[in-house]
């Protein structure tokens, strides 16, 4: 286990042995199979995941009773639910595990209480919660201010070789387009060979 957790938190370089053992004591590893939810809308869960391997998608369904695809989470990612972590309430998003996937499970309340008066640890969550927003904000900016075709590459850009491991339906509701609409921007940006 404090093999994986080093592997796993390796590039936050200021993390002690100390605090990686501290870590590994709060930490479960967890195999998830796709199709299989890690957080469903309605439930409080405190629960983080940092994926090892494997994707997991995040959902809401819609009045209409359509699935809208909000982030997907790969491999050296992190994810829970905002709602439950920040708000104390119920999950307005599902969590779903798009590939068997193995994640490092931590209780966000555990890593409060060890992260109290450890000033590493306290940087290594003000770190975390730094990329969430600087990615949910970028994903802001590409839904309001870019075509269909620039948040297709810029998806592509920013994680390449995701999009061979997503089905067709799940990245067209990230982009904000239908799936025909998908297969159209593709012909034109991939000519045929």
């Amino acid at each position: 286990m404090l093999e994986k957790i080093k592997q796993a938190f390796q590039h936050f370089t200021f993390l002690s042995p100390v605090d990686l053992i501290k870590i590994a004591s709060i930490t479960k590893i967890v195999k998830i199979n796709k199709g299989v939810h890690f957080i469903k809308d309605g439930e409080i869960s405190y629960q983080t995941a940092l994926v090892l391997k494997g994707l997991l998608r995040h959902y809401i369904i819609n009045k209409d009773g359509t699935e809208k695809t909000l982030l997907f989470i790969p491999e050296k990612k992190s994810t829970g639910s905002p709602d439950t972590i920040f708000s104390n309430k119920p999950s307005s998003e599902n969590i779903i595990a798009l590939e068997d996937s193995i994640i490092l499970k931590i209780d966000s309340r555990d890593f409060e209480r060890i992260a109290k008066n450890n000033i590493r640890l306290l940087t290594l969550q003000n770190k975390s919660l730094k990329e969430v927003i600087l990615s949910d904000v970028e994903q802001i900016k590409s839904l309001t201010i870019f075509s269909p075709e620039e948040r297709y590459n810029y998806f592509c850009k920013t994680y390449p070789h995701l999009e061979q491991r997503i089905k067709q339906k799940y990245l067209a509701s990230y982009l904000g387009i239908t799936p025909t609409s998908l297969s159209r921007l593709r012909a034109r940006i991939i000519p045929s060979t």
